[in-house]
């Protein structure tokens, strides 16, 4: 039997902890039902509007949490992204850490982020740390691969006027401000103090990697940080 694919308004993906969740209440304040995919009411489940969800960057029938891709088409697919470092840290220490099966996801379908057998004998911070890099890397290649636009979640509210004339959905000024940028859902789940992860360490582990990490977060408008990663470089081969 053909299964039915519903349509829906919006997307928003990317890599967890990039801010889909605070995309999420964003569009909620201007009246659009778009849900995140936690499992907490009003969330875990497709709005009328969208939905709001890193598992849905690719089209899996059976995600963690939240409804699937693949049961869904969209009129506009929104990826959110966010200063690797900061991602890098809040993936490692939260998602891999205490993620139970959003791990298993992740390299399921982004095989590149497994460790080989020298990496495992890595002390278990530079582990996660590893991984999430690699997540960071790929699981943004493939929402971009899937998104009609491509949006830091700091430029978020100034692009709300073009992206609302896009979706045909009314803008109305300053409602979204109200929306605090810490809205988040990890201190639901996760009481430790923040890691922080510097350039550093990601060129200790993987110098390949991080100069595609630094090329990929470039093209999505952070600025600076080749030169930056230049400097620090240098530190690391005593130059």
């Amino acid at each position: 039997m053909r299964r039915i694919v519903e349509r829906r308004k919006l997307l928003i993906t990317g890599c967890g902890r990039s801010g889909t969740f605070y995309a999420a209440e964003v569009w909620r304040s201007l009246g659009l039902d778009i849900r995140h995919e936690r499992p907490v009411t009003p969330h875990g489940s497709m709005g009328k509007d969208g939905a709001a969800s890193w598992f849905m960057a690719v089209d899996d029938p059976n995600p963690p949490f939240g409804p699937s891709a693949a049961e869904y088409r969209f009129d506009f697919t929104l990826q959110i992204v966010r200063h690797p470092l900061k991602v890098i840290a809040s993936i490692a220490q939260f998602i891999l850490q205490h993620g139970y099966a959003s791990p298993v996801y992740i390299e399921h379908h982004a095989p590149e982020t497994q460790l080989s057998f020298e990496e495992r004998l890595l002390e278990p911070k530079e582990q996660l740390i590893l991984r999430a890099a690699r997540y960071w890397y790929h699981w943004n290649s493939l929402a971009q691969a899937k998104a009609d636009e491509t949006l830091q979640v700091e430029q978020l509210i100034p692009a709300l006027p073009q992206l609302c004339a896009s979706l045909g959905v009314e803008y109305k000024p300053g409602v979204a401000d109200k929306i605090s940028k810490d809205t988040n859902a990890r201190w639901q789940y996760i009481r430790e103090d923040p890691w922080i992860v510097e350039w550093m360490e990601i060129e200790a582990l993987d110098r390949d990697l991080s100069e595609k990490i630094r090329d990929l977060a470039s093209s999505y408008g952070y600025l600076g940080i080749k030169k930056q990663t230049v400097v620090l470089r240098k530190m690391v081969d005593g130059e």
